[in-house]
């Protein structure tokens, strides 16, 4: 199966399992995800340069890497499309 005929086979079952949901936790979801979706690469970023200010290696640069994985894997995510 290709890559983006597998992403269109997630995303209908997303899609599936979504309309399944009352309302209220679907909206709990979409906005949750949004709030996610549009802050946690500005977290990364403001880690990364605050680990500047703070000295390398620190404990600041080792959170912005858990971020940025975070991040990256939101990325892989289908939900943004469905909801």
């Amino acid at each position: 199966m290709a890559k983006t005929q597998e992403i269109a086979v997630r995303q209908d079952a997303l899609r599936t399992a979504m309309k399944k949901l009352d309302a209220d936790t679907y909206q709990t979801i979409r906005e949750d995800f949004y709030r996610i979706a549009d802050n946690l690469k500005p977290l990364a970023d403001a880690l990364e340069i605050a680990d500047a200010d703070v000295g390398p290696e620190g404990p600041l640069l080792e959170e912005h890497y858990i971020f940025i994985q975070m991040y990256d894997l939101l990325r892989k995510s289908e939900l943004g499309a469905v909801v």
